[in-house]
């Protein structure tokens, strides 16, 4: 039976039968799948240590009736820190579930890929808040799927805002209005916006130069996932 070696970081777990586990998988080689990972949950199992969320490793799946199962796995990366803090578990939690939910199976993203280990390894080991990194995450993969928001304009005049102390933000425009186009929309600090946009133009292995405020982060939390939800159309619990 051929098999198929792919490099993936478990995005999800979903236990299966009495012993089982299916593994939904962010692989560099064919996107998103779906993996059965059979007998992972017996304490000498040899899939237990690949077959836990956010997990990095090379595995050898084949297919069976339709289903890809496991064949072998070699777990190269756990992020165990992750799993001893609940605000890194938090936003750990929420850049996989992003990742998952705009990935498709059989459409490889290696630029979505790389992000997500490199977030995923900030989170653990590195010393921001993790929220900036999440935050960071989050501004890249906007970016990446081509739904950079206008920042430095307004979208429906194209007046400049750089000098604004404060600026409208429209999800379903797109981006910044000035007060004159958009009194009733959200208004947020230029200086939030500015962070905005260079953690968009920052380059994955630089994130961890991202540090930011208090007030600003609180500021893009609200910015960032209320447009990713829109854009997106996906809930997350925050």
């Amino acid at each position: 039976m051929p098999k198929d070696v792919l490099n993936g970081i478990v995005l999800r777990v979903t236990d299966y039968r009495e012993s089982d586990r299916i593994l939904n998988i962010l692989t560099r080689e064919r996107g998103l799948v779906a993996v059965v990972a059979r007998g992972c949950r017996k304490a000498n199992s040899k899939y237990a240590a690949y077959s836990s969320q956010f997990t990095f490793g090379e595995i050898e799946v084949s297919e069976m009736a339709g289903k890809l199962r496991l064949a072998s796995a070699n777990a190269v990366e756990s992020f165990y820190p992750i799993r001893e803090s609940y605000e890194q578990l938090l936003s750990a939690t929420h850049v996989v579930y992003a990742a998952e939910h705009i990935s498709r199976g059989d459409v490889p993203n290696d630029e979505l890929f790389v992000l997500l280990y490199n977030a995923l390894s900030l989170i653990a080991y590195g010393d921001n808040d993790p929220k900036d990194i999440e935050l960071a995450f989050m501004a890249k993969m906007i970016k990446l799927c081509g739904y950079a928001p206008t920042l430095t304009s307004c979208v429906k005049c194209g007046r400049d805002l750089r000098a604004c102390r404060q600026i409208r933000f429209s999800n379903s425009l797109g981006g910044s209005v000035c007060e004159r186009c958009g009194s009733a929309f959200a208004a947020y600090s230029t200086l939030a916006l500015e962070a905005l946009r260079r953690m968009m133009l920052l380059d994955t292995s630089d994130m961890r130069r991202v540090r930011l405020p208090d007030g600003v982060r609180e500021e893009l939390y609200a910015l960032i996932y209320n447009y990713a939800e829109y854009i997106f159309e996906f809930t997350l619990k925050r």
